[in-house]
């Protein structure tokens, strides 16, 4: 067998890259190490991650993906397949008082949403085999690179002309990793669980803006936060993400002896696997395309959860990456664009590590991401393209860069009002707000 692109990894990257490859007149295959159905990480969309599913959807011609972009068309048209909603982002300080919650969304039935990833990835490997694109699963390859890759296992053997690696790190091509490129450093306790109590239903207030439990929760401590995801099946995804230099030795056990209220939170809640613990997940590669290959985000690199970048930016470079197969783009200028976005993400991400311990500096860094991210969704609304989180705008990335290295100096990070002034279309940094920002 020959093939045009052969796609190694089946989430809902290779899934999707596999479904637009088809639609192009290309002739993929999709192979997975794996078998479906099955736990992944990355469960939390954005904005952006919506438009550009949107967009994949009505560019590619693939109408059934495009309910997965609206959590209440979601819940309409696919109710088997699990989801939560995510009305935008909620932060809740264990060092003292005070609160952030940042609204994404106008309702619930426009908000965005929480994967449940064995149920999400799964429904895109049935529109893969729907299509007609050959899929093999439980399959481990070995590759042979030349003037077409030549890929084998047990049970097939063909040629392919293009590698697309979306298998999210395990590297089959052996690109050279460059453990020195991320700035951040995390590691991770996580696990699913049932019975957790919805924070709202604990310590909701008449000011939040949206129940606050219906977003990306996060608590912040020092040393560390937690994110906790909760799906319409009864089901929540829960993690401590730790700064391993302050954390080396936080087990779960000892975290919620530490935080009780989130102890209280959890009091009655089991868990539905194993829980994982990570050593620092960071990781990226020296090079993330070459003349017959490319990696898609969640393969090239892995930063940190905070902020929610990974399945938007991977959604993002699917599109990008098709145009460069379609002869749109170069591949030259997909690698390097996402390398400017990689060292974005990780000012972006370590810049809120660096002030974690001072819950307003903290407020005060993360509004960089939010005016950043709501600029590009805005533009991109109206066909202009900013780059992910607007990493096109010199001035913004300029912006970013020198709080970046304020907070990592350890210094207090002010109001960035007038800052943010050419990019903030919602009323951020607004002290009357009293960190309450409702969808604008």
């Amino acid at each position: 067998m020959h093939h045009d692109v052969a796609i190694l990894g089946s989430g809902f990257g290779g899934s999707i890259a596999a479904l637009i490859a088809k639609q192009l007149g290309m002739n993929p295959i999709l192979i997975e190490r794996g078998k479906h159905p099955r736990f992944a990480i990355g469960e939390s969309t954005t904005p952006q991650a919506d438009i550009a599913l949107a967009n994949i959807a009505d560019t590619y011609n693939l109408p059934r993906l495009r309910p997965l972009a609206q959590y209440g068309r979601w819940k309409e048209m696919y109710p088997n397949i699990a989801c939560g909603p995510k009305r935008g982002f909620t932060y809740i300080n264990h060092q003292g008082q005070g609160e952030l919650l940042v609204a994404a969304n106008a309702t619930q039935y426009d908000a965005d949403t929480h994967w449940y990833r064995a149920d999400v990835d799964a429904f895109l490997v049935g529109e893969v085999k729907q299509a007609g694109i050959p899929y093999f699963d439980e399959t481990e390859l070995s590759i042979s690179p030349g003037s077409s890759w030549k890929l084998c296992s047990n049970q097939l053997s063909f040629t392919a002309d293009f590698i697309i690696d979306a298998t999210g790190g395990a590297n089959p091509l052996g690109i050279p990793q460059d453990k020195c490129t991320i700035q951040t450093q995390s590691r991770v306790l996580y696990s699913h669980f049932t019975g957790v109590t919805p924070w709202g239903e604990l310590h909701g207030k008449l000011a939040h803006p949206f129940p606050c439990h219906e977003a990306a929760l996060h608590h912040i401590f020092y040393g560390g936060w937690m994110y906790v995801l909760h799906f319409d099946n009864e089901i929540t995804s829960a993690g401590f993400v730790l700064d391993p230099t302050k954390r080396p030795n936080d087990t779960w056990d000892s975290l919620m002896t530490e935080l009780p209220l989130i102890k209280e939170q959890f009091k009655h809640a089991k868990q539905t696997m194993q829980l994982v613990q990570t050593g620092p997940i960071q990781r990226c590669a020296t090079s993330f395309a070459g003349e017959n290959w490319a990696m898609l985000p969640n393969a090239a690199y892995c930063i940190d959860p905070l902020h929610s970048t990974g399945n938007a930016h991977t959604l993002c470079c699917i599109d990008r990456l098709m145009q460069t197969l379609n002869g749109e783009k170069s591949l030259r200028s997909y690698a390097s664009q996402m390398q400017k976005e990689v060292v974005l993400i990780d000012q972006l991400v370590h810049g809120s590590y660096a002030c974690m311990q001072d819950f307003e500096s903290f407020t005060n860094f993360v509004m960089l991401y939010f005016a950043g991210a709501d600029f590009s969704e805005r533009q991109r609304r109206m066909n202009v393209e900013t780059g992910f989180l607007n990493s096109q705008d010199k001035t913004y990335t300029a912006t970013v860069n020198h709080w970046y290295n304020e907070a990592i100096a350890g210094n207090p990070i002010p109001n960035l009002g007038h800052q943010i002034e050419p990019w903030n279309m919602v009323g951020l940094c607004d002290p009357s707000k009293q960190n309450m920002y409702d969808y604008a």
